[in-house]
């Protein structure tokens, strides 16, 4: 049970998860603490935040494993200050931390924007329990950095890091390069990135889309032809639903095969309509492609997220949570398309990327642009 949940939090299988867990309750292996924070840890990763919370302090002798997987959780769904006042509950406990719990927090710092808070951690793990820095715990602190704006602060600490930064560190100074729209930088940046990893096509589409958003096309043209030259693959966008057991996989630009592709097209119509009616239109720029408005808006209609969501309103009973899982980083259209999907009909809407968890509700979202 312990190894079969794991799988189940992976994939997002809350359904199936609830079954397994229904095992565990009838054949009494809940007081097993292995077992115990593998529930914990499948219904964070499932964005059921509340019952992972309420089976946390249902175990009666939390090991640092189980104090570590809440933290984490928290700080997956962008509710850093919950996370720091679990951490401090550890403390309280006197279990003590050691350097994957300093991950957890730091993580959690940095998805909620917390700069004093995080630095703060950093300079307890150094100072007050002698845990050496490694890459993981700098790439947090660069990551905090880069999503509050602070580019070049970030880039002036990876050059004094006492070892050699690898390119997950280059890459998350990188992805706040283009959340800041600072081509420059990132251009220097990409560079150290390529040397590192250079078969990884990440980084070239993520180049690429920082190019695209500033309608820099020739740049695009040009690193798309590198992509293609290296024989670099990049990854479909692709999500998945999970309705009455059945997982329903959505491809982006690919929805005509798929029996619902009608309806499911109607109602992204009908709620890019609304939203123009509100003075909400949409972010073309995120289409990323050289093409007039119309043809960027067809093709954000494609995008694998927003195919999964209307899935989900189109079939699921009323009132009920629509969970929805993507392969990549969510897109800010399809972002500001699920707030507004979220008030439209009354529905919370919670969706997990390649980053964190967003949770929507009443057309706000958890993250609050920590992303």
């Amino acid at each position: 049970m312990a190894c079969v949940l794991p799988a189940c939090a992976s994939l997002s299988a809350l359904e199936r998860g609830k079954e397994i867990h229904g095992y565990i309750l009838r054949n009494g292996y809940s007081s097993d603490r292995h077992v115990a924070n593998a529930l914990v840890d499948l219904y964070v990763k499932c964005g059921v935040l509340g019952l992972a919370r309420l089976l946390f302090d249902m175990i009666p002798s939390k090991d640092l494993v189980s104090w570590t997987v809440m933290i984490a959780g928290y700080g997956m769904h962008g509710y850093g200050n919950e996370a720091i006042a679990t951490f401090n509950e550890m403390r309280d406990a006197g279990i003590e931390p050691d350097e994957v719990s300093f991950i957890s927090i730091l993580y959690a710092c940095s998805h909620s924007g917390l700069l004093e808070q995080g630095w703060r951690f950093f300079y307890i793990m150094k100072n007050d329990f002698n845990i050496e820095p490694k890459l993981e715990h700098y790439a947090c602190m660069v990551d905090l950095l880069s999503r509050t704006g602070n580019l070049s602060k970030a880039y002036e600490f990876i050059e004094t890091l006492p070892i050699a930064p690898d390119a997950t560190i280059w890459g998350a100074l990188l992805c706040g390069c283009r959340n800041y729209h600072d081509i420059e930088l990132a251009e220097k940046v990409a560079e150290r990135v390529f040397e590192l990893e250079p078969e990884n096509s990440g980084y070239y589409v993520l180049l690429a889309n920082i190019y695209a958003e500033a309608e820099k096309w020739e740049e695009v043209k040009r690193l798309r032809e590198k992509i293609g030259k290296q024989g670099l693959r990049k990854n479909p966008g692709c999500s998945w639903i999970e309705i009455k057991g059945k997982v329903n996989l959505f491809v982006s630009g690919n929805n005509s095969s798929h029996p619902h592709s009608k309806n499911i097209e109607s109602l992204l119509k009908k709620m890019r309509r609304k939203m123009k009616e509100e003075g909400h239109f949409p972010k073309t720029k995120y289409a990323l492609i050289n093409a007039d408005e119309m043809q960027k808006e067809m093709a954000l209609c494609g995008h694998s997220e927003k195919l999964a969501m209307a899935f989900g309103l189109l079939t699921l009973p009323p009132r009920k949570t629509i969970r929805v899982t993507k392969n990549l980083r969510v897109c800010g259209d399809c972002h500001e398309m699920a707030k507004f999907m979220s008030k439209e009909t009354r529905r919370e809407i919670v969706l997990r990327d390649s980053n964190r968890f967003h949770h929507f509700k009443d057309g706000y979202c958890s993250c609050r642009g920590f992303w």
